[in-house]
This record gives structure tokens, C-alpha cells and sequence, in this order.
């Protein structure tokens, strides 16, 4: 998933370069974009599923942002999924979701803000 997110953006950043390059031979000023540091976004993400119960995620640097992890968890009676969210973090530390009840995870995330 990451990997088919990670081409999209390339698809995208590559024909915004070329319409940024013609509005350029229009004599035509294109917006400033800003890093994902410069607008407070957390960077140098990770995220993994620990075990059936746990998954943690960590960022390098917050840039004034802040993270959770994300677990999405099955219910064994029922086979829905639910999520659950751990706690917002801003310093490099681990936050960690935990699946409650009779759930147990399929896969691990991340959430991250600006504030």
C-alpha cells in the first residue's frame, strides 16, 4: 500500500512539474509549495504490528505535528473490523493502539496532524 501511495505522488509531482514548467514559459508566477517539515506535518514515520494485540508507531521529527498509532482489529465473534487509536505523541516516543475485547489485529497505521 505505501509503495502503490509512494508511485501515485510520483505520477502526480510529475505532471504537476510539467504544468509548473509552462506556467513558467507564460511568464506566469506558480504558487509556493511548502515541505511537509515547514507546515508542521510529522516526518520519518514508521508504523508495525507488534502482535496480534499491539501495534506501535514513531516519528523521527514532529516538526510541531503530532502522531498516533492506528490498529485495525478483527472481532473473532463477529469478523468486523474496528479501530482503535493510540495516544498522540510529539517527542519520538512510541505511541501504541492496543485491539480491545475479542479483537486482534490485521494491520497497523498511523495518523498524523499538524497541531
Amino acid at each position: 500500500m505505501l509503495k502503490d501511495f509512494r508511485a501515485r505522488r510520483t505520477v502526480i509531482a510529475s505532471a504537476f512539474g510539467v504544468l509548473l514548467a509552462g506556467s513558467f514559459s507564460l511568464n506566469v508566477a506558480a504558487p509556493a509549495t511548502a515541505s511537509a517539515a515547514e507546515r508542521g506535518r510529522p516526518t520519518g514515520c514508521s508504523y508495525e504490528l507488534i502482535n496480534p494485540r499491539l501495534t506501535v508507531a514513531e516519528c523521527d521529527r514532529a516538526n510541531g505535528g503530532h502522531y498516533r498509532a492506528v490498529a485495525n482489529c478483527r472481532d473473532t465473534d463477529t469478523g468486523a473490523i474496528k479501530v482503535f487509536e493510540g495516544d498522540w505523541r510529539n517527542n519520538g516516543s512510541f505511541s501504541k493502539a492496543y485491539c480491545q475485547g475479542s479483537t486482534k489485529a490485521v494491520s497497523a497505521g498511523i495518523e498524523t496532524k499538524t497541531s
